[in-house]
């Protein structure tokens, strides 16, 4: 439907296909056009300009199942170019580029403004760039509200693809809503907890951060370090934020996922989060709990700036002795 051409008795799955085989018919021929009639039983499709007298009317048969052109102008148009049009908006260009997007989902405005302007012979501004990539983004990926939608399916297939998994999600319900809303998640991928225990160091770095977006939370992470002092990944959730009470529940899964029945020998790494620090001194007790120097120095740095202080800091934390 990149360049229609109407003829009388041309028929129509819907009114909405109708429309947008006008829309696509305006913008190859770069002219302005309206409905000036637009109901959904009948549209008429005229030019802006007054002195056009160009028209397409179309309506629904009586089956209501096809959409009919039953009359149009026979005149050719009188009207001028126009290198502007309405129907070059965020929709127009991510449905005719959204091929283009799923195949290069870091595609740039220049190349969409060029591919535009040599479809169009129009430019695009920076933020229908914007918009139409976001729109493009969710005819290819889904809504948020679908992609939760299908949270149970992910569920499924990571303890199908990785046997052995833990993999938790709770949910909750939301007066006035009949459907359960996601609370939290948790996932342990079976190869990283045996990992682990085969002979990795007993240091497990905790930490939280924010997560972006429409839904607002918090991803919780258990990280440790592999022989090449590289880190190495064991577990992570998603929570509603970070308090005593997830960070207990996080941990909780933890020790049972990495075995640990008696804390004795197990070092955590992790910043000064008082709801952290009581889950760690309630649930392994015996455990050693070291804090992250790079927290402790954006605390230390407030009242003693300098290079030479930081270098000194972090010279202390490195020494295996009192000598150094």
């Amino acid at each position: 439907m990149d360049e229609p051409k109407f003829t009388l008795g041309m028929i129509f799955a819907s009114g909405d296909v109708f429309k947008r085989a006008i829309r696509a018919h305006a913008v190859k021929h770069r002219r302005e056009v309206k409905f000036a009639k637009n109901d959904p039983n009948r549209v008429r499709a005229v030019y802006k300009a007054p002195n056009c007298k160009w028209f397409v009317f179309a309506s629904w048969l009586d089956d209501k199942k096809t959409f009919k052109v039953k009359s149009m102008s026979d005149e050719e148009h009188t009207c001028a170019m126009s290198f502007k049009n309405s129907f070059v908006n965020s929709k127009m260009m991510a449905e005719k580029y959204v091929n283009q997007f799923r195949a290069n989902p870091d595609w740039n405005f220049e190349g969409m403004n060029q591919q535009l302007r040599t479809d169009t012979n129009m430019d695009a501004s920076l933020w229908q760039y914007y918009r139409a990539r976001r729109k493009a983004k969710v005819m290819i990926e889904g809504t948020i509200k679908e992609q939760y939608s299908k949270l149970w399916e992910y569920c499924g297939e990571l303890k199908k693809m990785n046997p052995g998994s833990t993999i938790k999600m709770q949910c909750e319900m939301v007066p006035g809503d009949e459907n359960p809303h996601f609370k939290r998640l948790y996932v342990c991928l079976e190869a990283l907890k045996c990992g682990w225990k085969a002979g990795y160091r007993p240091i497990v770095g905790l930490d939280g951060c924010f997560i972006k977006g429409h839904h607002r939370g918090q991803i919780l992470t258990a990280v440790g370090v592999d022989p090449n002092n590289q880190m190495y990944p064991i577990a992570y959730a998603l929570v509603e934020s970070e308090c005593g009470e997830t960070w207990r529940w996080f941990l909780e899964l933890l020790g049972q996922d990495l075995g640990i029945n008696h804390s004795h020998g197990i070092s955590w790494v992790t910043d000064k989060q008082k709801g952290l620090i009581d889950a760690i001194v309630e649930l392994f007790p015996e455990s050693e709990h070291r804090h992250c120097v790079k927290h402790l120095h954006n605390n230390f740095k407030v009242q003693h700036k300098g290079l030479m202080l930081k270098q000194l800091m972090w010279a202390a934390a490195k020494s295996t002795t009192s000598q150094g």
